[in-house]
């Protein structure tokens, strides 16, 4: 018997929900705040299983976290592996409220485990090593070798740099919210020295500084909000700082599919028309006007010689050029220059082109103001009707009149009649005379017969 198509589609989706329920039961049960109310706190420094990875192979961007330089000889994986947990080296972490706070251990705290004693910078221990050289490099390896304690010593150390990332984040607010260390910095248990490596990229703090909505999570786990400000430096106006020391910032497309390409000027105004506010994180009105107001054009709008193929956009389209172009003076003026233009109709009947003075250059087809043959034979009539105004961008009234006049110096004996076949009969004649019967003698001589509408 054939089933229904509404029967195969529900049948369809009661298997795939079936699929579904069996794949999210394999899935391992992380635990959210929520989950944790009424029971013990979890352990903040115990790995998760799996661990969620912070580490991607573009590597974390240069700008946002600058080169560092970590001269040191340490291995978390066997710290870990002896059941060290980080807030026993890293304790301000819990405390720590600015990114610029250097969270690296001091001396005390690897004094702990390791009997260091400057005045033996050599020393031999059957337990945790304590020689100098045994973290910090640039020491010979040759005990012998080493320098007395004192300056010279101290000289020889290469000393740590770690540049403040150009964020703002809240150590302590993390780890208040129950969030493990390694859902941000990774598994160091597969880890010698973490490094840039191991810090977050935008990807990874997305999955909790998002929408709620783009990711399927509930209101819950989100974060307060998804504002860049949230995390990024702010300027005095309110927007980003994007021209750091460091580099200069873009967005990396991952939030709202912005990536700044060398075609997302092309390309923006769909992610600017879905949300605005999203775009005046970095940018100003002002900033958006200096392209919009079409008084200063960007040089990578148009492609390389557009000007020689720039016709066939202008006459496919003239409201798009016309967004950041004016005719009566940027086209015209150009036209003018080259020639392209009406110039007999001009004041003074001008040359042709001031460098080509001996010929004109034609800008309309073969017979577009003509009535005898040719593909464009007496097209000018369609679009002075549809648009007027584009003609006026080149032409003048006296352009019109050396054809369509009736008068004697007009090119066409007799005039071409511009008028519609039911002209007189339809009232259209008298209605014009009565209202401005002076726009009748551009073409017509006093006292004409064609003046009385008969």
């Amino acid at each position: 018997m054939t089933r229904p198509p509404l029967f195969r589609l529900l049948l369809s989706l009661a298997v795939l929900l079936g699929l579904l329920h069996e794949a999210r039961a394999e899935l391992p049960n992380l635990p959210t705040p929520r989950q944790q109310t009424g029971r013990p706190p979890i352990d903040l420094w115990a790995p998760t299983r799996p661990p969620m990875p912070a580490a991607s192979k573009a590597g974390p961007s240069t700008v946002i976290y600058p080169a560092q330089r970590l001269p040191l000889k340490f291995s978390h994986a066997r710290h870990l592996q002896r059941g060290t947990g980080c807030v026993e080296c890293h304790e301000q972490a819990t405390v720590s409220v600015s990114s610029r706070d250097n969270l690296l251990p001091k001396e005390a705290a690897c004094a702990r485990c390791h009997a260091i004693d400057h005045d033996q910078p050599g020393k031999r221990t059957d337990g945790p090593p304590a020689a100098c050289g045994a973290c910090h490099r640039g020491l010979p390896a040759n005990i012998a070798e080493l320098p007395a304690p004192g300056p010279a010593l101290e000289a020889q150390i290469e000393r740590s740099e770690l540049p403040a990332p150009h964020l703002k984040f809240n150590h302590r607010q993390h780890t208040e919210a129950q969030i493990q260390c390694d859902r941000c910095h990774g598994d160091l248990r597969q880890i010698d020295l973490a490094t840039r490596a191991q810090l977050p990229r935008m990807a990874l703090c997305l999955g909790c500084h998002s929408d709620g909505l783009r990711r399927g999570e509930s209101a819950g786990r989100r974060a307060p909000t998804a504002r860049c400000p949230a995390c990024h430096i702010q300027q005095g106006d309110g927007t980003l700082e994007t021209r750091l020391p460091s580099g200069v910032l873009v967005p990396s497309g991952e939030l709202r599919g912005d990536d700044h390409s060398l075609a997302f000027s092309r390309q923006h105004r769909q992610v600017a028309l879905s949300e605005p506010s999203y775009c005046a994180n970095c940018h100003t009105q002002p900033w958006c006007q200096r392209c919009h107001n079409g008084v200063v054009k960007p040089l990578d709008i148009h492609g390389g010689d557009y000007i020689s193929r720039h016709g066939q956009d202008a006459r496919r389209n003239q409201p798009d050029c016309g967004s950041c172009h004016r005719q009566q003076t940027f086209c015209l003026a150009c036209h003018e220059r080259l020639g392209v233009v009406s110039h007999s109709t001009l004041p003074g009947s001008p040359s042709p082109s001031g460098f080509q003075p001996a010929s004109a250059r034609r800008f309309h087809p073969e017979g577009w103001a003509s009535s005898f043959g040719g593909a464009a034979s007496n097209q000018h009539a369609q679009e002075a009707q549809r648009n007027i105004r584009s003609c006026t961008s080149c032409h003048r009234e006296e352009t019109c009149l050396g054809c369509h006049s009736t008068l004697s110096d007009s090119r066409v004996p007799g005039g071409a009649n511009p008028h519609p076949a039911d002209w007189v009969s339809s009232g259209r004649c008298r209605s014009l005379a009565s209202r401005n019967s002076r726009v009748c003698l551009k073409c017509h001589r006093d006292g004409a017969a064609a003046l009385s509408c008969n």
